[in-house]
């Protein structure tokens, strides 16, 4: 019994689709790499100008501000987020219960907004609270899904061709979706060049669109990402109808830099609002014998 345990577990390793790991691994490293240039950029810039012996902090500081207001940013940051909530749809058809996981997901997003907001508001250090990030989008466009797709398995799971006809379900929502986007909100380059936002029109428009109302720490409002979603959940039925790599030959040592960080991507996020603050917290501790924010 347990050498047949071992083998399932081998093979539901190998099985695997390596490729989709790999893109949302791509994915979280460049967010790593986005948050700690915001904390270099924000978070620490303005505690550090006016503490002494902090030069070669500033300095990074500096690097990090003309990285966040450069074009090199705001080229690549849509292209990234776009692969992660594409991906993160594309890997519903992997999902035994995407309402449980949406569910999950919500919990750990509400606790984020929680331990920030009293961290902004108990320890002085502003631009940490997270009304509407990344986690949060995420939990509800996986919550939405699976709410779409129990109503679709009702109304055609019965049907020869199913996988067919929810695919294509999917891909009507997206464009659905994609169009009110174009039409109703500033494109994702706009918002992040420039801050554009839309007219708020009530208390529930900044969960939808880019408003002032809604815009934190970190901001994934429900359009352009939820179509991403989608696009990748339209995608599933159609190349993975067997849960299987598309790729099983190509797959190997070589990807587990982009491999690894894929498949714990909810926890490097988490850890990283925690250790990037920390570091920078006992790396100015070190270098000036003060405390920031205090």
């Amino acid at each position: 019994m347990a050498k047949v345990k071992k083998d399932n577990f081998r093979a539901n390793k190998k099985a695997r689709a390596w490729e989709l790991d790999a893109l949302r691994g791509l994915a979280i490293l460049a967010v790593v790499w986005d948050h700690i240039m915001y904390d270099f950029a924000f978070m620490f810039y303005y505690e550090w100008r006016y503490m002494e012996g902090t030069e070669g902090l500033l300095k990074i500081s500096e690097f990090a501000r003309a990285y966040e207001f450069g074009m090199l940013r705001n080229i690549f940051w849509p292209v990234f987020v776009f692969i992660f909530f594409f991906v993160s749809g594309t890997c519903t058809e992997f999902s035994r219960n995407n309402f449980l996981r949406g569910l999950k997901l919500a919990v750990v997003a509400v606790l984020v907004s929680v331990i920030t907001w009293v961290i902004e508001e108990y320890f002085a250090m502003s631009g940490t609270f997270i009304l509407f990030g990344v986690l949060h989008c995420l939990a509800v466009c996986i919550l939405a899904f699976a709410l779409i797709e129990i109503t679709t398995k009702l109304i055609a799971g019965r049907f020869k061709h199913y996988r067919f006809i929810k695919a294509g379900t999917y891909f009507l929502i997206a464009v659905a979706l994609l169009v009110v986007n174009y039409t109703c909100n500033v494109t994702l380059y706009d918002a992040n060049a420039s801050g554009a936002v839309v007219e708020s029109t009530g208390k529930f428009t900044g969960m939808f669109f880019y408003t002032n109302d809604w815009w934190t720490a970190d901001y994934f409002p429900l359009l352009p990402f939820f179509g991403f979603f989608m696009l990748g959940a339209s995608l599933s039925p159609i190349a993975y109808p067997n849960k299987k790599s598309l790729l099983p030959k190509l797959d190997g040592k070589w990807n587990k830099i982009f491999t690894i960080p894929g498949r714990y991507s909810l926890y490097i996020y988490l850890a990283l609002q925690v250790l990037a603050v920390a570091l920078l917290f006992v790396i100015t501790l070190i270098v000036t014998g003060e405390v920031p924010f205090f």
